[in-house]
């Protein structure tokens, strides 16, 4: 049987909860008005169209249309359910109530395999602090990180011996298949994955260990680094190194710094710079990228000034611009990462070459024309489509625009010459012709709207709903039904408290969007004393809508039977109903 939670235990959480406090936990929001604003975490937008509503205690986007209260919030950013947002929201509220099974916590698979790594980790750090660890312990010592970093950022080593991981666990009397799930061991818990290798913990955005990355001793062992493998707590794709020591840092100075490797990320936060992060390997994913901007908006690309370095700045950028981020770029002198350049000329030069950094246009353009020329109108032709690849990328189309005339200053062409490359110059070739909306969906959805948003903003209209006996559309009789359900409870109507059931109930398509948006809008253009006129009316049309709908289904069906020989007495009843139905309206 599903178990549930009482309406009452939920009201008590979010009674303590404060939208405000929740949201500003991943977002940077800034007051406006009597609302907050910040850029949605939820689609990729250059303009704050995300709004949090303190009085209400809900979120609303009006770009894509998401919104609720805390604990759709709480949903949709930690990728949970319900029953988990309900803890974990219980857990932020500082509220105690009988929760049942529902728990923020994770799977019981996915904790014994947390646990399986915090084992490894402090055995792997004891082993390099040991007789076994002393030429690891030198090579860092020679890269110049001290015993009090090494100890800080949890490095440890994995010897060249077969077993060692597995015997401890073994000793440990610990259950050896959580290691092979946490891709510690392998060959049935025999064999360690990870050997001869200095060993970083890899944190993950709740602080805990989800996996390692491991760096040969060895020159000749291939490959060079070796990552934990996917599992149901570590996806390379989705977490970034240094995020759980960086996030804080990033929204302090309203940037991240990426770099490539572990060691750049350790030597930088070491020197001060602490919100240095670093992808699980060169190229960044959408994932990663989704969970950075719940903390800034602004990224700086730092890669090596080889060729394969300046591949791998070219193809983060793409993925970057496209997620809306404002992009800047820097190269080191050749032969240089971060770690080299700041043990040999210390960390004021490096922060002097990061500080010119460029934007994405200039980095482009400088890439293209040295490798194309922009002597000849072929080069210039060549130079100009492959940066139009990135200024396409960009959400804005003013930006958009803004960067066109740029790039056709600087090549010295007609603007206009450019729209030849241009995604929105193509897409006018190809004119959508799909438009008409359906007249009656259309007014259904305007009484639906109009009908809740007066309801939501008037105590005395919202009851009136619940007495209401005509037809409503699915829409608003799940309303209802939310609404009768508190009620009995003694929770109070409220927006917050009705999408919270709403929730609950896993309604089908955008219904909490839809709640929040309503809820927003501003009634007080509404004559208070033709607010109640106008809310009848919106039910009497719904009423009318709802049997026009029944009534064309009917016919439908009896059109149907009638033309295969069959009996439609019963639809010929239902249709005459429906009709004396219609004429009382």
């Amino acid at each position: 049987m599903k178990e549930t939670i009482s309406v009452n235990s939920i009201s008590k959480i979010t009674e303590n909860l404060d939208i405000v406090k929740v949201v500003s936990d991943y977002l940077n929001l800034k007051k406006a008005g009597k609302n907050f604003k910040a850029l949605c975490p939820f689609h990729e937008e250059k303009t704050p169209s995300f709004v949090v509503n303190p009085e209400k205690q809900i979120f609303h986007c009006f770009g894509c249309g998401v919104g609720g209260d805390a604990i759709k919030f709480l949903m949709s950013i930690e990728n949970i359910n319900f029953p988990q947002a309900v803890a974990l929201a219980a857990e932020k509220a500082g509220v105690r109530v009988a929760l049942g099974r529902y728990s923020p916590r994770d799977s019981e698979e996915a904790e014994r395999i947390y646990r399986a790594n915090e084992f490894a980790s402090a055995a792997y750090q004891s082993i390099l602090f040991s007789d076994d660890g002393k030429t690891a312990l030198e090579y860092l010592l020679e890269r110049n990180l001290k015993e009090a970093d090494i100890k800080s950022f949890s490095i440890g080593l994995a010897p060249g011996r077969m077993d060692e991981l597995a015997k401890r666990a073994r000793e440990a009397k610990l259950d050896m298949g959580d290691f092979v799930k946490a891709g510690l061991v392998k060959d049935g818990g025999k064999t360690d994955v990870f050997r001869n290798r200095i060993i970083f913990p890899i944190f993950d955005s709740k602080g805990k260990i989800a996996g390692f990355g491991g760096r040969a001793l060895d020159e000749k062992q291939m490959p060079k680094y070796l990552n934990t493998g996917e599992n149901p707590v570590f996806n390379k794709g989705k977490i970034l190194y240094g995020m759980n020591w960086a996030s804080g840092s990033i929204k302090e100075k309203g940037f991240a710094l990426l770099v490539e490797g572990y060691f750049d990320v350790i030597k930088l936060h070491m020197n001060g710079v602490k919100n240095a992060i670093a992808p699980m390997g060169t190229s960044l994913t959408g994932a990663q990228l989704g969970f950075l901007k719940r903390f800034t908006d602004n990224v700086l690309l730092l890669f090596d000034s080889d060729q394969a370095g300046i591949k791998a700045s070219l193809r983060n950028l793409e993925v970057v611009l496209n997620k809306g981020f404002e992009t800047k770029l820097c190269l080191l002198p050749a032969g240089f990462d971060p770690d080299k350049f700041i043990d040999d000329y210390g960390i004021n030069p490096f922060i002097g070459v990061i500080n010119k950094s460029r934007n994405f246009l200039e980095f482009s353009l400088d890439i293209y024309s040295q490798q194309y020329g922009t002597d000849t109108p072929k080069g210039k032709s060549s130079v100009a489509r492959e940066v139009m690849k990135y200024i396409e990328l960009l959400p804005d189309e003013i930006e958009k625009s803004e960067y066109r005339k740029i790039l056709a200053g600087k090549l010295d062409i007609k603007e206009e010459t450019l729209s030849q490359y241009s995604d929105s110059g193509r897409k006018e070739e190809r004119q959508d012709v799909q438009n008409d909306v359906d007249s009656k969906v259309r007014s259904r959805d305007s009484a639906e709207s109009l009908l809740v948003e007066i309801m939501l903003s008037d105590q005395q209209c919202w009851k009136q709903l619940l007495d209401w006996k005509g037809e409503v559309t699915p829409r608003i009789n799940l309303i209802a039904k939310v609404s009768k359900e508190l009620l009995s409870k003694n929770v109070q109507l409220t927006p917050s408290n009705l999408i919270t059931g709403i929730t609950g109930l896993d309604a089908p398509g955008n219904m909490n969007g839809w709640v929040s948006e309503l809820a927003l809008r501003d009634t007080s253009s509404i004559e208070e004393e033709r607010k109640q006129l106008i809310f009848q009316d919106c039910l009497k049309k719904i009423h009318k809508l709802c049997i026009c709908e029944q009534l064309d289904c009917v016919k439908k069906e009896m059109n149907a039977k009638k033309g295969n020989g069959l009996q439609y007495g019963d639809e010929l009843e239902a249709v005459q109903r429906l009709l004396f139905e219609l004429k009382k309206e």
